[in-house]
């Protein structure tokens, strides 16, 4: 039971984790100036940064207030100045319950018809960060005060940072505060290395005349924060490494100015370390055990085999070649810019991830494009898809789509033409996932349609039908889904009716709004004898598979889901008649009785232990009942069955009410 809803849970956050914007949780579609957007949330590092080191100037505590009255500021300053980093500190102090980063080709009035539509767009509390809009020429008085209007009734703030000269308009001035003070350059770098080092380190470093004089040498002038803020990182990966050379800190922070990310991933030398980083970058947010089996079978696969000459040591001790103790998982992670959580719905343990949700991606990119290891991390990645446990096998499906979005013929060429037509529905699963990621793409989304479209004509080929139906079930359209996996329901093979139901059960997860289109259509598919097989396995995998929650959908039982269908069927009249046609057949039909029965105990099963879904199980019984006794009779002898007195897990509750209802209807 609930399957369908818990692969769609990993199914958005693996896709999440290598699209680098939200890190799991519930993604927020904009469409903001007439283009669907995602919402990015501000980097963790940069928050964490600006949280904990930031030089506040004078001007912080006005430009506060005046932002908590208004919701909307707009920060006017020359570059350099750190308005983006006032503007963070500004949201921080808001105790916003997100932030995000908006694009510079915002729309305003888009954005404020966003946030009039509240919690069914973006959670209250919000808070957004938009550097330089392009479109700030254009805000005139009218939009600016719709825009804050909207922001006060969502609880949320939005703070702008422009250059002196864009604003327009004079009615935005009431919001304006301008940043003229010229930034503290040796209290940023202070600062810094306060936070990264503690207080006595950064007193060592600053009193050392060489560092004074370095400091003397590039903070003069220029008044760009971040030019500081480098020249402090550059500092502390020196003080890293055990020297303090004032020329390989300036050679540091030039190459800090451009190259941050390069310069970190590349200074990963370590095999041990740059494994566990691409692990951590395809598993990212999964619990460490994952993280570390996969990290420990990549190193594998990219060590040096040839045979070592080992020497000892001063104290005659023959060193190790592979030390599993070189470094605790602590230190790891601080030079990956990672950290330890905690897992999901407080279970023991923990999990990894990386501080900025950006990183899978890039470091996915970076390995396969700079070194000459795709074929050992197509073979590693291959590996993954067919893990035991299912959010592995997403999140390397999608790390897959990430790569096929850089090499898309490369990747049909060695691995997705042959896993489409693979008897291992796990190796057709993973290319629904990665060509659903690379379809991102343009370009990438127009051939694989032709490819799939491949793969859903060949009759003589049920598996790569099969895999063209999981396709299908990663479609944001159902419109243009649902019929084509109906249209499938043709081929009389379980592969492919399996392979619908649970492309189905993903439509139907992702949105339930789906659930009238697809079960008034397999109930019309149902009274065709070639496609009723099919239709009615696809209803009793969907029964089976999506299940909701109590707050998600609003239901106040004290078990934590209940079956999808029932819930819609019951609050909604013109759901009702294809849910009871469909119980029916597949309660009657001999091609998946015991299926069918089977499906029922689970939903009484969870009935037993909850007494508002017993209510709407027994309603449910009643109206399968109501003038076809036949199904009575079948539904009187499933709940013999469930308390039986060889049955080990009784179901005495669930059994009263639905022999209860059957008398009152005179089965």
């Amino acid at each position: 039971m609930g399957e369908g809803s818990l692969r769609h849970d990993r199914v958005r956050n693996a896709f999440a984790n290598v699209e680098g914007d939200v890190v799991g949780g519930d993604k927020y579609v904009l469409l903001l100036g007439g283009a669907q957007r995602r919402l990015r949330a501000v980097s963790p590092l940069m928050d964490e940064r600006v949280r904990f080191a930031y030089q506040e100037p004078p001007g912080l505590p006005a430009a506060r207030e005046a932002l908590a009255g208004r919701h909307l500021l707009i920060l006017r300053g020359a570059p350099g100045y750190g308005k983006t980093a006032m503007a963070l500190r500004l949201l921080q102090g808001m105790g916003a319950t997100a932030k995000y980063h908006l694009d510079s080709d915002v729309d305003f009035g888009s954005l404020a018809d966003l946030l009039e539509r509240g919690t069914e767009s973006i959670e209250r509390g919000a808070a957004f960060l938009l550097d330089q809009p392009s479109a700030i020429a254009g805000l005139r008085g009218e939009v600016y005060e719709k825009v804050q209007g909207a922001l006060a009734v969502a609880g949320a703030w939005l703070v702008m940072t422009v250059s002196s000269a864009d604003v327009a308009d004079s009615e935005l001035l009431a919001a304006v505060v301008d940043v003229v003070e010229a930034p503290d350059h040796h209290g940023i770098v202070s600062s810094h290395l306060r936070w990264r080092l503690g207080d006595a380190v950064r007193d060592r470093l600053l009193s050392d005349a060489g560092i004074g004089n370095l400091l003397d040498e590039l903070l003069g002038g220029d008044p760009a924060c971040k030019q500081a803020a480098d020249l402090a990182s550059a500092i502390i990966e020196e003080w890293d490494t055990g020297r303090l050379d004032p020329e390989n800190i300036k050679l540091r922070r030039a190459r800090l100015a451009d190259e941050d990310f390069d310069i970190w991933v590349e200074s990963l030398r370590e095999p041990a370390l740059r494994s566990l980083a691409l692990s951590l970058a395809v598993l990212n947010g999964l619990p460490q055990e994952y993280i570390a089996a996969a990290a420990r079978s990549l190193r594998e696969r990219l060590e040096d085999d040839r045979p070592h000459v080992l020497m000892a040591g001063p104290d005659g001790g023959l060193p190790r070649v592979k030390d599993p103790f070189a470094a605790p998982r602590r230190t790891q992670l601080t030079r990956l810019r990672a950290r330890d959580t905690v897992k999901e719905d407080g279970e023991p343990g923990r999990a990894l991830e990386y501080k900025d949700p950006s990183y899978p991606r890039r470091i996915i990119r970076h390995a396969w494009i700079q070194y000459e290891i795709q074929g050992e991390l197509l073979g590693w990645l291959s590996e993954l898809v067919v893990e035991p446990a299912e959010e592995v096998r997403i999140y390397a499906a999608a790390a897959l789509g990430a790569i096929a979005a850089e090499s898309y013929t490369y990747l049909c060429d060695q691995l997705f033409h042959g896993w489409a037509l693979s008897g291992n529905w796990l190796y057709r699963d993973a290319v629904a996932y990665a060509l659903r990621v690379a379809s991102r793409d343009p370009w990438i989304a127009e051939r694989a349609d032709v490819l799939v479209q491949g793969w859903f004509a060949d009759r003589s080929q049920p598996f790569g039908q099969a895999t063209a139906a999981r396709v299908y079930g990663m479609r944001e359209d159902p419109e243009v889904a649902v019929p084509a996996l109906v249209r499938l329901a043709v081929v009389d093979r379980a592969t492919v009716a399996v392979a619908i139901g649970r492309s189905l059960t993903d439509l139907l997860a992702r949105n339930p709004d789906t659930t009238g289109l697809v079960l008034h259509t397999l109930h019309e598919r149902a009274s065709d004898h070639r496609r009723r097989p099919t239709a009615l396995l696809s209803f009793l995998i969907v029964a089976a598979q999506v299940v909701v929650g109590r707050d998600e959908w609003g239901t106040d039982g004290e078990v934590e889901q209940w079956p999808a269908l029932l819930y819609l069927a019951h609050h909604r009249e013109d759901l009702r008649p294809p849910f009871i046609g469909l119980w029916r057949e597949a309660l009657n039909q001999a091609d998946f009785g015991g299926e069918a029965e089977q499906v029922l105990r689970n939903w009484a099963a969870l009935a037993e232990r909850d007494e508002g879904l017993r209510d709407m199980f027994q309603l449910m019984v009643g109206a399968l009942a109501y003038g076809d006794p036949r199904t009575g009779r079948i539904l009187r002898r499933c709940a013999a069955d469930w308390v039986d007195r060889d049955e080990l897990a009784p179901l005495p509750l669930a059994t009263a009410v639905v022999r209860a209802q059957l008398d009152l209807e005179g089965v």
